[in-house]
């Protein structure tokens, strides 16, 4: 006589359920790469295409499949959806790094603030992406204060100390160390010797005075936290989910250790940073050459590229670049970016998101 099985208990739907859990984050697991299984972000990436996919074949079903069925289906999805958000958060906690983040909805270009033929966002890092200028800036004043006092014992000058603000962004900002060293001094009406790259950060020459700031930001840079300013991990994530690449443009050889302090670095695709100026002997902006190196770094034309940035130089040199440039900043001046040719400025890059992704739960702002 055939037995008929009894229905499982609560216990056992629970076990069954857990078990299901457990295979979908040991799949999850098995994507990633081997060499590099922490990059939770382009396995969240795959993952959304995957789910826009769906999403977008059931839409195209819908007039060859009961309505009945693609509810069941739409809940389906749904469901999945949420089993491997669940799935990511969890393999998230387990490496220690940010929960990534799965959009509610297809991203598109609009929903960013951007025109269908944009291909590439590159960003400053400081004010656009991190807050990192207020390091920089104390780095800066502690150098050229020092100097300048010396030069004061020297001659009997008074010259006025370094302002971390104003003289941060006329002389230094968007600026190689070397440029922004002689820049700044001879706004003091001050001339140093160029000297050598390997003078030791103990001389008094621009290559001098510049590792000396260099050393101070490494010391600086193992105690202080540098934060992702409102809206930009979650701008990035969202450019990535609409198919975009994503670069940056900075002038400092601390760029790396900014984005992964912020938590930024593995939403970032390419970096032009100032070995890379160094290397290719690029000229800082104005000039158009960061930008149009971070073009080919991404194999995008100018002309589908657009530059985020917080500074004047910033603009010129995306109109030069033949970019749209969109000015970023609480405390930019607007008027300025507009004369110069800004498209755009906005307080934040939030403010140029779709709601429904400003809102959405998971890695954020």
């Amino acid at each position: 006589m055939q037995r008929t099985a009894a229905p499982p208990s609560r216990a056992g739907r629970r076990r069954r359920a857990l078990s299901s859990r457990a295979v979908h984050q040991r799949q999850l697991a098995d994507e990633a790469p081997r060499e590099q299984r922490v990059d939770l972000e382009r396995l969240s990436a795959r993952w959304q295409r995957a789910l826009d996919a769906a999403g977008s074949a059931l839409g195209a079903a819908g007039e060859s499949l009961p309505a009945s069925e693609i509810r069941d289906r739409r809940a389906a999805l749904a469901s999945e959806a949420e089993r491997t958000a669940s799935s990511l958060r969890e393999l998230a906690r387990s490496t220690g790094g940010p929960a990534p983040w799965l959009s509610p909805t297809p991203v598109t270009n609009r929903m960013l603030g951007l025109p269908a033929s944009a291909r590439a966002c590159i960003f400053d890092v400081e004010g656009v992406l991190t807050d990192s200028s207020r390091l920089h800036a104390w780095a800066w004043g502690q150098v050229f204060d020092d100097f300048l006092s010396r030069v004061d014992e020297r001659t009997g000058w008074h010259l006025i100390p370094f302002n971390r603000v104003t003289d941060y962004r006329e002389h230094v900002e968007n600026r190689s160390r070397l440029d922004g060293v002689l820049t700044f001094l001879g706004s003091r009406g001050i001339h140093v010797p160029v000297g050598r790259p390997d003078d030791g950060s103990d001389v008094d020459t621009a290559f001098g005075l510049a590792k000396r700031k260099g050393e101070l930001l490494e010391g600086r840079l193992q105690d202080e936290v540098v934060s992702a300013l409102p809206g930009a991990r979650r701008y990035l994530e969202a450019a990535r989910r609409a198919g975009l690449q994503s670069a940056v443009v900075y002038e400092s050889a601390s760029t790396l250790p900014m984005l992964e302090r912020a938590d930024l670095a593995s939403l970032v695709d390419a970096c032009i940073d100032a070995a890379v100026i160094s290397s290719e002997a690029l000229h800082s902006r104005p000039a158009p050459d960061l930008l149009l190196a971070a073009c080919r770094r991404v194999d995008v034309a100018p002309e589908n590229a657009v530059t985020f940035t917080s500074s004047p130089a910033g603009v010129v040199a995306g109109s030069r670049a033949g970019m749209l440039a969109i000015g970023v900043g609480e405390d930019a001046p607007r008027a300025t970016l507009d004369g110069l040719g800004a498209d755009r400025v906005v307080p934040s890059l939030s403010e140029l998101l779709d709601p429904r992704l400003r809102t959405a739960e998971g890695g954020g702002e």
